[in-house]
């Protein structure tokens, strides 16, 4: 997960992380207790709105968290930078589909 979070504030233009090892780690628990605990219980739900969405109420989801994370990560000075909306919108897509990924390969291997 902390390579997931590292990688997307790497690669999505507009987000930036200038802080520490420290600072990393912490946000990649933020990112795990999100992707654990919150996003689960917000998409339980919401399982009529991702119905009728057919899904894209999911990528809104995200969005909400990452605006939150990134907010809580200034908040606690993390050296978290973001430029905009779009870039969050970038970034909670880049970071959901490495999440994703991880999730799938990790899965196979326990």
């Amino acid at each position: 997960m902390v390579g997931a979070v590292w990688l997307t504030f790497r690669v999505v233009p507009g987000l930036g992380f200038d802080g520490d090892a420290w600072a990393l780690l912490v946000l990649a628990l933020l990112v795990g207790v999100a992707n654990g605990f919150v996003i689960p219980i917000i998409k339980l739900f919401a399982i009529p709105l991702r119905i009728l969405t057919l899904g894209l109420a999911t990528l809104a989801i995200n969005l909400l968290v990452m605006f939150g994370l990134i907010a809580l990560g200034g908040a606690m000075d993390l050296g978290i930078t973001s430029n905009g909306f779009g870039a969050e919108l970038l970034g909670a897509l880049v970071l959901t589909v490495l999440s994703s990924l991880i999730s799938f390969l990790t899965k196979d291997f326990s």
